[in-house]
């Protein structure tokens, strides 16, 4: 537990000197490192599971989708455009797969790779909401603000759902994923999230969106905790499957990357659609 304590603490002022010392560009770089690793881990776990991901492919054309999702057509980028540069980088992992590769490894090499290639396609929503928004007038303190928001809205789920589910839990909600994981601890987490949003929404008023009132919320806070447990619960099943207890060492008591981002590869995406359709 002290571990895990201070590697947040690390987290949390690594990440507030980048955004403080780079603003927007700074947030945009945490999330192009977070992806790309998180990828990484992602295409080894995958491995030990006897896939055969072509990881440096696989991590060239998720930089491709992310650095694309920032750059290209910027006056004009909406979030579905960069379902173009998915398709090249499919294109580009199917044609090297077939070249080089038997049959049976091709079919390995190809829906391994691109299965990874769903997690910087992920982290493309929050890059591209930044013209979103600025197409909406709204500047980058805005977004960073609304990012933030969404992200300790998803991880205090996973917060109030450890609490809650250790102390109260009794029915078990995944137990062949994630055994540790309880129906109580969901509510818990939920109840957990919706608390910080509504607290966040009250001393962060300056940062966030005008159209964000209570209501909007805790309904947003409550969509966000639930898909936080998909992107867990995700990741659960992988690192079973792989005989792992983390993704990787980097923090300890935390694990690797993916742990950390788990979580939020799910949550955040729909945190953005629901701004996008119900919010700006």
């Amino acid at each position: 537990m002290i571990n895990r304590t201070i590697s947040s603490i690390l987290i949390l002022v690594i990440v507030s000197l980048t955004v403080y010392l780079f603003g927007t560009v700074g947030c945009v770089g945490l999330i192009f490192l977070a992806g790309l690793l998180t990828q990484w881990e992602f295409y080894k776990l995958l491995r030990k599971v006897g896939q055969r991901p072509l990881i440096a492919t696989g991590i060239f054309c998720g930089a491709l989708l992310m650095f694309g999702s920032f750059y290209v057509d910027k006056p004009t980028l909406t979030i579905p455009s960069f379902a173009e540069l998915l398709y090249l980088s499919i294109t580009i992992v199917v044609i090297q797969a077939l070249l080089s590769h038997s049959l049976e490894t091709s079919k390995k090499c190809i829906m391994s790779t691109i299965i990874g290639i769903i997690v910087p396609f992920m982290c493309c929503f929050p890059i591209a909401l930044y013209h979103e928004m600025s197409r909406r007038g709204l500047g980058g303190n805005h977004y960073i603000g609304i990012l933030f928001w969404m992200i300790l809205v998803s991880k205090c789920c996973d917060i109030g759902g450890m609490f809650v589910g250790k102390y109260f839990g009794k029915h078990k909600l995944a137990v062949n994923f994630s055994p540790k994981k309880t129906i109580e601890g969901l509510v818990g987490g939920i109840l957990f999230s919706n608390c910080i949003g509504i607290i966040l929404l009250f001393f962060c008023r300056q940062w966030l969106p005008r159209g964000l009132g209570i209501g909007q919320a805790i309904v947003l806070s409550t969509l966000l905790a639930i898909f936080s447990l998909v992107g867990d619960l995700v990741e659960s099943v992988v690192k079973r499957l792989a005989n792992e207890k983390d993704s990787g060492a980097i923090f300890p008591g935390i694990g690797g990357i993916f742990d950390l981002t788990d979580s939020l590869l799910f949550s955040i995406p729909l945190g953005v659609l629901y701004l996008k359709y119900f919010i700006y």
